[in-house]
């Protein structure tokens, strides 16, 4: 399979098949995130099914194979920062404020009309 021929959760699972089970739910998840949306670390983690795992799942999106496939940049820290190094996190808030996020003082407005999952 080829990256350009994923369009679904599953074919998300079978392109990553040789990956961990938990990194495959962490894309999946983030999949999941509609634009115009953000989601946290922590509730990626959870849907994924490890709500602990936030760090994992940063690292986990850090290397995604699968963007812009799957959106990590629509995935923020639970105050609405973006982690990282300042360059690849400005890069992420362009992104998202392209796709109608509401940006304030350089954090997502954590709203509940916003924030997924």
């Amino acid at each position: 399979m080829r990256k350009a021929d994923v369009k679904t959760d599953k074919d998300i699972v079978e392109y990553l098949k040789d990956w961990p089970e938990f990194e495959r739910k962490v894309y999946v998840a983030a999949f999941k995130i509609p634009r115009g949306k953000v989601s946290t670390y922590q509730r990626v983690a959870k849907m994924a099914g490890n709500p602990r795992a936030c760090r994992a799942t940063a690292n986990a999106l850090h290397k995604n194979p699968l963007y812009p496939i799957v959106p990590c940049h629509r995935v923020v820290r639970a105050d609405g920062s973006f982690g990282g190094d300042e360059k690849r996190a400005a890069g992420r808030r362009k992104h998202v404020r392209e796709e109608g996020v509401p940006i304030k003082n350089g954090k997502v407005d954590m709203s509940d009309d916003i924030v997924f999952g």
